[in-house]
């Protein structure tokens, strides 16, 4: 329980910083861009230590959830990569969003739609 709210907790942090990160300019973006790698430390530990609980009991579901929260820390780099040279394209934004989507929503299937 303890590491489930921990991840959804750091899950909306990310989302929040994220936003933040893409929609200021450069100073302040950047200290946005810093929270948000901050905030990969505990969703890593949570996630891993969920995946050792999920991954055994729902193998197929649980590795395509690893798969997909790194793919959103990927297209996280990649897009603050892109802002930073001043040529962020929509398709890593929708990417991004894409990828997100569907890995809250295999994140709260895996967890019985546990929300807190």
């Amino acid at each position: 329980m303890l590491y489930m709210n921990m991840h959804l907790i750091s899950w909306i942090g990310l989302m929040i910083t994220t936003i933040l990160a893409f929609t200021f300019k450069d100073k302040l973006s950047m200290i946005f861009m810093m929270i948000t790698r901050v905030l990969y430390i505990p969703i890593l530990i949570s996630g891993f230590m969920l995946a050792l609980y999920r991954v055994p009991r729902d193998p197929v579901l649980g590795s395509l959830k690893v798969i997909l929260g790194l793919a959103v820390i990927a297209l996280l780099e990649i897009g603050f990569a892109r802002k930073n040279h001043h040529n962020l394209a929509s398709n890593i934004i929708w990417s991004l969003v894409i990828v997100f989507a569907l890995t809250s929503l295999v994140g709260l299937y895996l967890a019985d739609w546990y929300f807190f």
